[in-house]
């Protein structure tokens, strides 16, 4: 076992806040086995070009925002050809299992000009031994590109989840993210992004969701190059039992991009007197010409709301998970796809 100090944040505040990173002791083997526990599903699968390694070659990943370095055992790359529009999902799943319990991946996801994709990415767990997941994943989108993303984080709390995701955008691109954070005994994620070109826009839209002594650490940062570059950062959450979490959001206005406009906003709910909740949100100015707002809001539910819906016929327990939920719901049904609302929900319903 080793300690790392990972996810710093990319201007530091005082240290006794301790937000600026996290400390954490992790297995650090010196060769991890082949993952074979990987499906695509691509109704359009004639129209990507897909290229999938799984070998036992140790290829270690050097640029990596989080701060652990780790060889890779599974790469995926997908380019979505110019002018290419998919009409279907790409859906991407991997499943850790006791035979699974070790996945670090790189997933390549180029779209070239004019091309349009939504992509799903899952992972789920069905081990019983402790596991351990390190997932980067790296975005292209060329001028005037449109990309959903999804992924979805449904492993079990045996797993230790740490995913990074970089991205650049060039002029006219566009990139929309849903993100569910919500398996895992440690939640640690790492998001960048890279508004190179004008008119480019990037939306993040976040639920997260914590509980036992559950550890959530979240790093996003979107810096704006392109004239009138938009970034849109918002994030939902809950804790509770021991639970803690720190959010860390930096929007940075970079010299040159005009007009640009960047907004953030997290909620967190807290649903026991032992979560703990740290928030800080950044907005950083090196052009004058540009538009920020931030917004944080932390605390336990409305009692009002809660009588409220209690009046109603609900049970204490049923009304405080509709309230939840509908903080949540939001963001899940920006998802679209059915199936892995369902899914979503019934890992909402467990906790």
């Amino acid at each position: 076992m080793e300690k790392y100090i990972l996810n710093e944040t990319p201007v530091r505040t005082a240290n006794n806040f301790g937000i600026n990173n996290i400390e954490m002791t992790l297995e650090n083997p010196e060769y991890y086995k082949e993952f074979d526990n990987f499906s695509i599903e691509a109704e359009d699968i004639n129209n990507i070009q897909l290229e999938i390694n799984n070998n036992e070659e140790k290829i270690v990943e050097e640029d990596n925002r989080i701060g652990l370095k780790r060889n890779i055992n599974y790469r995926v790359k997908i380019i979505i050809p110019e002018n290419v529009k998919i009409k279907d999902n790409i859906k991407l799943e991997f499943e850790l299992d006791d035979e699974n319990e070790f996945l670090i991946e790189n997933i390549e996801i180029i779209l070239e000009k004019n091309a349009f994709a939504n992509i799903e990415i899952l992972y789920n767990s069905s081990n019983e031994k402790n596991a351990f997941h390190n997932g980067n994943l790296n975005v292209i989108l060329k001028e005037k590109a449109n990309a959903k993303i999804i992924v979805s984080n449904l492993v079990n709390n045996k797993v230790t989840n740490l995913y990074e995701m970089k991205n650049v955008l060039s002029k006219g691109a566009k990139l929309d993210y849903v993100i569910a954070e919500i398996g895992g005994n440690s939640k640690i994620s790492n998001y960048y992004t890279k508004l190179n070109g004008d008119d480019s826009e990037n939306l993040l839209n976040v639920i997260y969701l914590g509980k036992e002594k559950e550890v959530i650490d979240i790093n996003y940062n979107i810096e704006t190059y392109g004239k009138k570059s938009k970034a849109y950062i918002n994030v939902q959450g809950a804790i509770t039992d021991y639970a803690r979490k720190n959010f860390k959001g930096t929007i940075d206005f970079k010299e040159g991009s005009k007009k640009a406009i960047g907004k953030e906003n997290e909620n967190c709910m807290i649903l026991s007197a032992n979560a703990k909740s740290k928030s800080l949100p950044m907005l950083l100015c090196h052009e004058e010409d540009v538009e920020g707002e931030h917004g944080i809001a932390s605390g336990k539910i409305d009692e009002n709301k809660l009588f409220y819906i209690m009046t109603k016929g609900l049970s204490y327990k049923e009304a405080r998970k509709l309230i939840i939920k509908a903080n949540l719901n939001d963001i899940i049904r920006k998802i679209e796809d059915e199936d892995l609302i369902n899914l979503i929900d019934k890992e909402i319903n467990k906790i």
